[in-house]
């Protein structure tokens, strides 16, 4: 299944297109899916549209559609043993600015759907984990000095992007094997 266009679940949401209300919907839901959300997509989805402010009801019935196949796309993607897992963020022609900043958005809302669904304390967590999560809010918090060349910014985020996505993945697999070994050994 494909994931929706950026733009596309941007425009249905009634974001501008600098905005980034998708990547903060789809970081929520990745944090949600890593934490073992049962709940999801029902509830995200009724979250994320309550977030919009204004919307007519076509638009409504479009950003839920979309909303549903992102989630249906990202959980085969994450469940998945072809690394095929991707961030929804804007494209690459879309200003660097404007790409961190989804960045950022995207790497907050994932740590906010982790908090919510009460992901296991910090200090419980294998080490590679903590230091992923405390990477991702340094990336939560970052931005694009004026004074990088473009060339070393697009670099950086392209390296940003890329550890996220596989930081993503190493999170849902650690977090969803102790839930797969505790359901054996209840079957058991």
């Amino acid at each position: 299944m494909t994931m929706p266009y950026y733009g596309e679940l941007q425009a249905a949401l009634g974001d501008s297109a600098s905005g980034s209300m998708a990547a903060e919907a789809h970081g929520t839901l990745c944090g949600l899916l890593c934490a073992g959300a049962e709940d999801v997509p029902e509830a995200w989805i009724h979250n994320t549209l309550a977030d919009v402010e204004e919307y007519s009801f076509g638009a409504a019935g479009d950003a839920r559609a979309l909303l549903e196949t992102l989630h249906q796309s990202t959980v085969a993607a994450l469940a998945g043993d072809q690394m095929g897992f991707a961030l929804l963020l804007p494209d690459d022609d879309a200003l660097l600015d404007d790409r961190a900043a989804a960045l950022a958005a995207w790497c907050n809302a994932f740590l906010y759907g982790l908090a919510m669904r009460g992901l296991r304390p910090m200090e419980e967590l294998p080490d590679e984990l903590r230091e992923i999560l405390a990477d991702f809010a340094e990336i939560g918090r970052a931005g694009v000095a004026e004074e990088e060349a473009e060339e070393v910014g697009e670099s950086a985020y392209a390296e940003l992007v890329e550890y996220v996505r596989v930081g993503v993945q190493i999170v849902f697999d650690e977090c969803r094997a102790p839930r797969q070994a505790e359901s054996a050994a209840s079957l058991h």
